[in-house]
């Protein structure tokens, strides 16, 4: 009996690694098996196929709607994005600490791009920047904006692990300042400093890019650990 327990408890992962494989050679929004054909196949229960199909949703893999069943999802570092929310809820990690996360990274992303960017990413870059400077007065767009701008950097790297890395401590961003006060901090600043990153990025000059994105981080993480610390004190 000692040796059926495991055994059992490492069937259902077996079955989603071997669907893993599969999984990303397929496109997004692929449907997949059904649960009974599943189960066939690996000559297993239902019960097996819903476990594995468990940690595939754990994993970003697939999604699972009444109707159509399971399907290829759109893997986006979502599931990162969450555990960065656990570790500030439990206390394991400060906001400011996740924006000084994204400063070492981002400073270096900036030098790639300025090396590597192509002229789509370098215009993408720059109508981002035009729509931020429209959005100034609409917190939303102003915070789709910014962000968007420093996801194109980090794709501009040249470098998919960046992007990877970058969208969900964004998607966290995101609603963190969609959900409270605070933001934006110094929006004029903010443009300004964008396009001085651009700038260094259209010249290619990787010093540049590299010190006027630190400049940008770091003013950013001044202000919310400032603000942050005006809060506690009036509560």
């Amino acid at each position: 009996m000692d040796d059926v327990a495991p055994t059992r408890k490492r069937l259902p992962e077996a079955i989603a690694n071997e669907l893993q494989n599969e999984i990303l050679g397929l496109e997004v929004g692929t449907k997949l098996p059904t649960e009974n054909e599943l189960a066939s196949r690996f000559e297993v229960s239902r019960t097996a196929v819903r476990e594995a199909t468990r940690y595939l949703v754990q994993r970003g893999l697939v999604s699972v709607s009444p109707g159509r069943g399971m399907t290829v999802a759109e893997f986006d570092g979502r599931m990162i994005a969450d555990q960065y929310a656990l570790l500030l809820r439990h206390s394991q990690g400060s906001f400011v600490q996740l924006l000084e996360v994204r400063l070492v990274l981002e400073v270096e992303m900036a030098a790639l791009a300025a090396a590597r960017r192509t002229d789509q990413q370098l215009k993408d870059m720059i109508d981002t920047n035009h729509r931020l400077e429209q959005a100034v007065n609409a917190k939303a767009e102003f915070l789709q904006a910014d962000l968007g701008f420093h996801e194109l950097v980090a794709q501009a790297s040249g470098n998919p692990f960046f992007a990877l890395i970058v969208r969900p401590i964004n998607g966290f961003l995101s609603e963190e300042y969609a959900a409270g006060p605070g933001y934006p901090s110094e929006a004029t600043q903010t443009i300004a400093e964008h396009i001085e990153i651009a700038d260094a990025i259209a010249a290619g000059d990787p010093n540049r890019a590299r010190y006027a994105t630190e400049h940008h981080l770091r003013r950013v993480v001044r202000n919310r650990a400032r603000f942050l610390a005006a809060e506690r004190d009036d509560n």
